[in-house]
């Protein structure tokens, strides 16, 4: 008897539960005009019903996308150019989620679970002589952090932003 009052009170908790949320729309397809992988930006995103992809030029070397999901921003990803002599740390600490993280084995490349700073290698454009070219990545919800997911999705952002119309 016990064990029918406890199935019949759980199975009321759960009847009253909230229901999961769920992702009611498509990943974007692309950043800043270059092609992401939905399926390695999707872990970022949370639940919600709408996406919008927004692009500014606050500074003509910064080229800043904002995924708002539900009309809160959820990843911001930057194309930023930086001059040649300003050493990676810099750029770094100018990106707040990659402010701690670990330096990779071939120095240019700073990841988090929940953002990543990555040099463009060999991207020359001549609207930015003597720049640096370098990406990042930022996700607004901690809980979505994922290091080796990050990892991932910054690593192929940054490949295709080498294939783009950005670096000439």
């Amino acid at each position: 008897m016990a064990g029918t009052v406890t199935l019949a009170v759980l199975g009321l908790m759960s009847a009253c539960s909230e229901p999961t949320p769920k992702k009611e729309y498509a990943a974007p397809r692309s950043l800043c005009g270059v092609p992401v992988d939905p399926d390695l930006l999707s872990p970022f995103l949370p639940a919600g019903k709408t996406v919008k992809v927004g692009e500014t030029r606050p500074v003509p070397s910064r080229r800043m996308c904002r995924v708002d999901v539900d009309g809160t921003w959820s990843v911001m990803a930057d194309l930023q150019w930086w001059e040649e002599d300003v050493d990676v740390s810099t750029v770094v600490t100018a990106n707040p989620e990659t402010e701690k993280a670990p330096q990779s084995a071939d120095d240019d490349f700073f990841y988090t679970g929940t953002g990543a700073v990555k040099l463009v290698k060999g991207c020359k454009n001549p609207d930015h002589a003597r720049h640096l070219l370098y990406t990042s990545i930022q996700v607004n919800d901690s809980d979505l952090g994922d290091a080796p997911a990050m990892k991932k999705l910054s690593a192929a952002f940054t490949k295709a932003v080498e294939r783009s119309r950005e670096c000439s």
